[in-house]
């Protein structure tokens, strides 16, 4: 997420909550992606014993590592609980379900051997900070493998809202080369990373939307504006929108970005000290 343009977490969290129910009727994106990294982890042939799914909404990964990694541990971490909840594996001894922010990850340094996160980055606010995260909680040779959409994704939303109002109502994603940046930044190792251009073709704008709503990928910006005087906005939004059909089509183009990189040495930055917290005496 581009600084400025900053994401309302309990906003975030709410629609997840909603789209819970039936999110796995609507995730035919988020499975395009995750058979992707899927392929790509066959040909890196790790062998993790713990495994964190990062922003893992109804755990449909957890299927593939299972049958994948023998004896492997998953923990499901996710923003909703609701998510978290209607786990497509939720009974397997396992696997653990956590709740918890993406970049406030409750586990302990250098402790998982391989972290995947499927189109989550899109919903971060500070992906340097989430990065570092990554980076402490990532093993020594541990891989992070992830997706993330590129700045070249719905550029037609985006203009067909840019002549309706000033408002922001489609994230800026962040370019594939500054992800590699931060990965290095960040103390993570050779990073990798690749695009693919994907177009999704709609009838009609209703469909659209019940993909965006059904997914939870409708605006949560904060400077999104003031959405309860907002209907007629919305109706020249459609209207903008349609006037782009091409063969009667809308076409959703989208920048997939796949990438991964490697867990490196602890280094404590020279700013910081660590110290036993039991060591610290009431007064």
């Amino acid at each position: 997420m581009i600084e400025g343009d900053q994401l309302i977490q309990k906003d975030v969290r709410r629609k997840f909550d909603r789209c819970a129910e039936d999110f796995i009727n609507y995730d035919f994106f988020h499975a395009h992606c995750r058979e992707n990294l899927f392929e790509r982890l066959e040909l890196i042939k790790v062998q993790p014993e713990i495994i964190l799914n990062l922003g893992s909404a109804v755990g449909s990964g957890s299927e593939y590592f299972i049958e994948n990694y023998n004896d492997c541990n998953i923990i499901n971490l996710d923003l909703s609980n609701c998510m978290l909840k209607k786990s497509v594996a939720i009974n397997n001894k396992n696997i653990q379900h956590v709740q918890a922010f993406a970049e406030f990850q409750p586990l302990l340094n250098s402790s998982v051997d391989l972290i995947f996160a499927n189109l989550l980055m899109p919903w971060i606010n500070n992906l340097s900070f989430f990065l570092h995260e990554i980076k402490r909680v990532l093993k020594k040779d541990g891989l992070f493998i992830f997706t993330s959409l590129g700045p070249d994704s719905l550029n037609n939303l985006k203009m067909a809202w840019s002549t309706v109002d000033d408002n922001n109502h489609v994230n800026n994603f962040i370019d594939m080369h500054i992800i590699g940046d931060q990965l290095l930044n960040a103390g993570l190792e050779d990073p990798v990373l690749d695009n693919e251009r994907l177009t999704i073709n709609y009838k009609n704008i209703n469909s659209l939307i019940d993909d965006l709503t059904n997914t939870g990928a409708r605006n949560s910006l904060s400077n999104r504006g003031n959405h309860l005087r907002g209907k007629n906005k919305f109706t020249k939004f459609k209207e903008n929108l349609s006037a782009m059909k091409v063969d009667g089509l809308i076409n959703v183009e989208l920048e997939i970005i796949y990438g991964h990189a490697w867990g490196a040495d602890s280094q404590m930055n020279p700013n910081e000290f660590h110290f036993d917290a039991s060591k610290i005496t009431k007064r």
